[in-house]
């Protein structure tokens, strides 16, 4: 082989972190918006901890093999991690629950090579100063670090060994720090006891460290040796059995009171090779081992727990798709079948027409100007005496009676749209969970009473409108200047003919638009339409029929104008629907159909289907 060919563990290495480093960032953009659609945490889920906690950090930085010793109250574990390391790393107390922090014991020149933070997620590594340190109360999370010296080193050289916190005491920091380091490690070295090795706890963190193809190595404290020789295999059964595991090694440790106090134990191995075979012990094992045969296997059962179709990433990803597709369906139906079409009353026609003369007016001549003025007054007078006679509603009265149908237009609207969700809430579960409680408790008279405060308090021209239409005409002019010309050209042409233009009715049919609709939050349309506006002689608008029939362009710009109009006054509705009857659960509807559209869902499946592809294809050796 050349001397710069990769090894198999480079190449899965490789391999791996090309496809599941990626994963890590995506999986934590995706979820706020799972936890949007009440889909089960990824924290709590098995491939959690196998993708963020080992794999992403792991393929990230260089090989070594983390080697965890667990294990339940008073088994003695941290006596047996100071044995391994051969110092007092980790101080041995009688009492319970002492070690609250987890110990590495770290090869030389190791903290400097690699980053302890990112290796182990969840911790703040801190440099080791004295025994005391695991025994420290302190709320974070800590990772108490030491490099080895001495024979320890040599033999060891690739290997991050660390004494953990009880895996079934009363502190519940305590289980969750143990279990982020069974989650990161590559090897376990299982301490038992005859009182722990079939215990319910025990048996259950064991068994989630064997679930992801973790190599075991047991260990028996405080034997009575020789006399419970003959029942350790039947024990080892039990906990192989009842955990899933199948440990490369299993010691006995006898039980010699003045040797644990000087810091020796005498691992007597019981399985797994030789028995009784001397100088033994954990750690001499997996160095024994292939490293890379270790390894890959650590990390292969990892990558088989993330791309497990039944309870790994995909799974997940497929609930997260499937609740979209829930509230996509949600926000379908509000769109559809919870949609009004509100129609608007026939406007008082001079509300649009004024403003266009204002705007027109600096741009007309002096002799038309006086002439307009003229028959404004007199549109005015015979106005008024229509009014007088019954004629011809006046502009006042025609403004009170169009508010008055807006309101019954408006309430009507409203109306329709209870009974439409109501009738969604029944069709469709995702819409009842939102909206159903609102609409069964909701003060539904106080929402026609915000609906007739909202329309009472908009003036018929606001100034936002007037602004609208200003711009519009500004546009229209810097776009279409001869437009705007043959206009006035138009009006002074008319002028001499108005008396009979004025005192006539006339059909503004260029004002008789379909609004574009406006929405509440993007989901019940609120359709507009203004029906054909009649003209009064008192609104002086003569000109205005020759206008629109014969000038290129304008009618668009009058369909424009009064569709804004009729939108300002439909948004009455869209407000007292948003804010009041919905309020920010429509909003939550769109964010949660969104949530199963996220771009990163696909590339998570390529990237998992990739993965897939290296496990069946064998690239990745076991």
């Amino acid at each position: 082989m050349p001397a710069d060919a990769e090894t198999p563990l480079q190449t899965g290495l490789s391999d791996w972190a090309e496809e599941l480093v990626p994963c890590g960032p995506l999986v934590q953009q995706l979820l706020p918006f799972a936890a949007s659609l009440d889909v089960e945490p990824a924290s709590k889920t098995a491939w959690w901890p196998a993708l963020l906690l080992k794999l992403v950090p792991q393929l990230r930085s260089e090989p070594f093999l983390v080697v965890a010793v667990c294990g339940g109250t008073n088994t003695g574990k941290s006596l047996v991690t100071n044995a391994l390391v051969g110092a007092e790393v980790s101080r041995s107390v009688p009492e319970a629950a002492r070690t609250r922090h987890p110990v590495a014991s770290l090869p030389p020149g190791m903290a400097t090579r690699i980053d302890l933070a990112a290796v182990f997620p969840g911790f703040v590594p801190t440099a080791w100063k004295s025994q005391a340190d695991p025994l420290r109360d302190d709320p974070e999370n800590l990772l108490v670090w030491r490099e080895r010296s001495g024979v320890a080193a040599d033999e060891h050289g690739r290997q991050i060994l660390l004494d953990t916190p009880d895996i079934d005491g009363t502190l519940q920091e305590n289980r969750e720090r143990a279990e982020l380091i069974r989650d990161t490690a590559d090897v376990i070295v299982a301490v038992l006891t005859e009182q722990k090795y079939n215990d319910a706890v025990v048996r259950d963190f064991f068994r989630a460290a064997a679930a992801t193809g973790k190599p075991f190595v047991v260990v028996v404290n405080m034997v009575d040796w020789p006399r419970q020789r003959e029942v350790i295999p039947g024990w080892i059964e039990t906990f192989e059995r009842e955990t899933g595991s199948s440990p490369e090694a299993v010691f006995a440790v006898p039980h010699d009171a003045a040797a644990a106090a000087a810091g020796r134990l005498a691992f007597k191995r019981v399985a797994g090779g030789p028995a009784d075979e001397a100088a033994a012990d954990p750690l001499a094992v997996v160095a024994a081992a292939d490293f890379d045969r270790l390894k890959l296997r650590s990390l292969r059962g990892a990558v088989e727990t993330v791309l497990d179709e039944a309870s790994g990433l995909p799974a997940w990803l497929a609930t997260v798709e499937a609740a979209g597709r829930d509230w996509q369906e949600a926000r379908r139906l509000l769109s559809s079948d919870a949609r009004v079409e509100l129609e608007l009353p026939q406007p008082p026609s001079e509300l649009v027409w004024d403003e266009i003369w204002d705007w027109l007016r600096p741009r007309r001549s002096g002799f038309d100007l006086a002439i307009s003025r003229t028959y404004a007054t007199l549109g005015r007078g015979l106005g008024w005496a229509a009014g007088r006679v019954g004629l011809l509603p006046t502009a006042a009265r025609r403004r009170e009676d169009f508010a008055g149908s807006e309101r019954d237009a408006l309430k009507l609207a409203l109306g329709r749209f209870i009974e439409r969700l109501d009738a969604c809430c029944r069709a469709n579960a995702a819409v009842e969970r939102l909206f159903g409680p609102r609409l069964r408790t909701g003060d539904r008279a106080a929402w026609f009473a915000d609906l007739e405060r909202r329309q009472r308090a908009l003036p018929l021209m606001s100034d936002d409108y007037r602004r609208q239409v200003r711009a519009e005409l500004d546009r229209f002019a810097d776009s279409r200047p001869d437009a705007v010309r043959w206009i006035l050209t138009g009006l002074n042409v008319g002028a001499a003919v108005r008396p009979a233009v004025t005192v006539a009715l006339w059909s503004a049919g260029a004002a008789a638009v379909p609004a574009a609709a406006a929405t509440a939050g993007g989901l019940s349309a609120l359709v507009h339409h203004v029906g054909d506006v009649v003209v009064g002689a008192a609104a002086s608008l003569a000109g205005e029929g020759a206008i629109s029939a014969t000038v290129s362009g304008i009618k668009p710009l009058l369909d424009r104008l009064f569709a804004g109009w009729a939108v300002e006054r439909g948004r009455i509705l869209a407000e007292t629907l948003q804010l009041v009857v919905l309020g920010d659960d429509l909003e939550e509807v769109d964010r949660r159909a969104a949530a199963g559209e996220r771009p990163e869902l696909p590339l998570l499946r390529r990237h998992l289907t990739r993965c897939r592809r290296l496990l069946a294809e064998g690239e990745v050796p076991r």
